[in-house]
């Protein structure tokens, strides 16, 4: 018989005959009988409540020791530092081919021929905590191996100075084969924009400030801009040709090399030369943004070279991401002293402009269309320095290889103009995991596209790409 069982009869036989004694009425032992419910109900949860304390106890010392572990665990993590350390990365599988040397190649994508097959991120907050971020962005196999070694410095919650190995931030592309608001790029190739008329990276020290709640964006470097660039040694022929000016040079039409005006009376000192005695081009890059609303943003870049190297380079871009829709643009101008064929400034003006479409939520329809008109002084640009013959730039050629140049010189006084399409897919096969398939087509204006035969030309070349890249 339990305990409330019990109290029951107890109070019942308490209460019974004294109600015989008295007579009462049945409604004045009604009431007698709630009250001694009402008692017995608050005597139950004191001895229920009484029942679960020696449990309680167990319980407060099992979430003692758990917190315990829990900071001395902190503590050995800030310790070893790791504490604010975080490591994310790609890695890309690609097959490429395309028409011109019908090449069946394996590796990676990033504009068919850079390299990289791979990235890790590393980036740390300050064990402080007061903010101090630095991050350190490797490419196994790529070159250079380090993309960025940046340093991030909070001076208040708008200011912030930046310094060290800091990609460029010109369009609207990112380097990375993975869709990435912040890093990647949906196809698998770039913009001719992206890969042949801007920087690379730069190495300085400048500042980045946000304004009215992160509306606003902007930030600028002083420093130098991809330093290999800036030599002062190297043979044309083999390609080395950035910060050189020609001289007593011409484009042989069968070989595509350079070769001396005066066929075996030219000495070395004749034929190449460095533009003159600065090791290094100083630069000045900036970058703002205006973020209109969540899906739409706005930004202004420039890039200004004085030294080695004398350049000047704007670009306005732009995106808008709805619903289903995405797009993007981007126009770019720019001008570089010594950089066409014939030795001579040369200047190019681009644009390019990227849709795409989900059909389903994981399947993302892709075209991008690009334009670079580049027809001074023989072509040329911050990359192609008139030089290189394949990428459909570089003297405008007819069928036969032959160019236009001038009669007293030799050198070439037309570029030519550059068009890509590129159409392609990107499914998401999970969260983490894309799948890509590519076809872009590169027309120039002129027969540019060097065949393996080395002697002849074609005026387009269509390429075909496929990868799988998994992001962690």
């Amino acid at each position: 018989m339990n305990l409330k069982k019990k109290m029951w009869i107890v109070a019942l036989a308490g209460v019974l005959p004294w109600a015989g004694a008295h007579a009462q009425s049945a409604a004045d032992l009604q009431k007698e009988i709630e009250a001694l419910k009402a008692q017995l109900q608050s005597l139950q949860k004191k001895v229920e409540a009484m029942s679960a304390q020696p449990e309680a106890t167990p319980l407060v010392q099992q979430v003692n020791r758990l917190e315990q572990r829990l900071d001395l665990g902190e503590d050995e993590t800030e310790k070893s530092g790791f504490k604010g350390l975080k490591i994310n990365g790609v890695i890309e599988a690609a097959y490429k081919r395309n028409t011109i040397d019908a090449s069946h190649e394996f590796g990676a994508s990033a504009g068919y021929g850079v390299g990289e097959f791979g990235m890790v991120q590393i980036t740390k907050e300050s064990q402080d905590g007061e903010g101090v971020d630095w991050t350190l962005r490797l490419l196994p196999g790529g070159d250079p191996l380090v993309q960025e070694a940046s340093l991030s410095i909070p001076l208040n919650k708008t200011t912030r100075i930046i310094a060290g190995l800091i990609p460029d931030f010109q369009g609207y592309e990112y380097v990375f084969p993975n869709a990435n608001p912040t890093l990647g790029n949906q196809l698998i190739t770039h913009n001719a924009l992206y890969d042949l008329a801007g920087a690379t990276s730069y190495t300085g020290v400048g500042m980045a400030y946000t304004l009215d709640g992160g509306k606003y964006a902007f930030k600028w470097v002083v420093g130098n801009a991809d330093g290999a660039s800036d030599t002062g040694k190297g043979d044309f022929a083999n390609g080395d040709i950035k910060g050189f000016t020609r001289a007593k040079m011409v484009l042989d039409p069968i070989s595509g090399e350079m070769a001396p005006l005066t066929s075996g009376s030219a000495t070395e000192e004749d034929q190449i030369y460095p533009s003159n005695s600065t090791p290094k081009t100083t630069v000045f890059a900036y970058r703002g943004d205006w973020y209109v609303n969540d899906t739409t943003y706005v930004g202004l870049s420039g890039l200004h070279g004085r030294g080695n190297r004398v350049f000047d380079i704007m670009a306005l871009d732009g995106g808008i991401t709805r619903g289903d829709w995405q797009l993007n643009g981007q126009f770019s101008i720019g001008r570089m002293d010594r950089a066409g064929a014939n030795g001579g400034g040369t200047s190019w003006q681009g644009v390019s402009g990227l849709v795409g479409y989900k059909i389903v939520p994981r399947l993302q329809l892709l075209a991008r269309a690009d334009y670079l008109m580049n027809g001074e002084n023989g072509g040329g640009t911050y990359y192609d320095n008139g030089g290189v013959y394949g990428n459909g730039l570089g003297p405008e050629r007819a069928s036969d290889g032959s160019f236009a140049y001038d009669a007293d010189t030799g050198l070439a006084t037309k570029g030519a103009n550059l068009m890509r399409l590129t159409l392609g897919t990107n499914y998401q096969v999970n969260s983490t995991t894309q799948w890509k398939t590519e076809f872009r087509l590169d027309q120039s204006s002129g027969y540019n596209f060097l065949n393996t035969d080395g002697v002849t030309y074609s005026k387009d070349k269509q390429s075909m790409a496929t990868s799988l890249v998994l992001s962690f």
